[in-house]
């Protein structure tokens, strides 16, 4: 790993101000930091786990925040979130036991892929709206987190 710069700190920051930003409004912050990270020369192991880590304090202030609605969803859709723990503990095990050039080769595609579903995701909410019809809620977020 090359030193911290001023540069490399310029940048970082720079990232992750912008990430902050995107993340407020649509999500997807990742799409920016990563990329970032990566170029400024962290092992794409490191960059991956760096930036899960980040968007933690963005998802527990999001919960904090929308609590009173939260409270009133269906307690149905909290099923959900086994799929979700399940999903994010297979991919962690599997950045872990994947060999670094495996992972390296995989990255640009793996970020193509998050690309790909952020930005259909209007598209997607868009017809499930009116599937659903004019009275019922419909949010599909894609927010990518790449692996973990």
């Amino acid at each position: 790993m090359t030193p911290s710069t001023p540069l490399h700190i310029l940048a970082a920051s720079s990232a992750a101000f912008l990430a902050g930003a995107v993340n407020s409004v649509a999500g997807g912050g990742t799409l920016i930091t990563f990329p970032t990270l990566i170029g400024l020369a962290l092992p794409s192991e490191i960059a991956n786990a760096t930036n899960t880590v980040a968007i933690w304090p963005g998802a527990m202030g999001s919960l904090w925040g929308f609590r009173r609605e939260i409270r009133e969803v269906d307690r149905r859709w909290a099923w959900l979130a086994i799929p979700s723990f399940l999903g994010g503990g297979i991919g962690a095990t599997l950045l872990r036991i994947t060999p670094p050039s495996i992972f390296d080769h995989l990255v640009p595609f793996l970020i193509l892929f998050a690309t790909l579903l952020f930005t259909i995701q209007g598209a997607i909410q868009a017809r499930l709206r009116k599937r659903a019809g004019p009275h019922q809620a419909v949010h599909v977020s894609f927010t990518p987190a790449l692996i973990a």
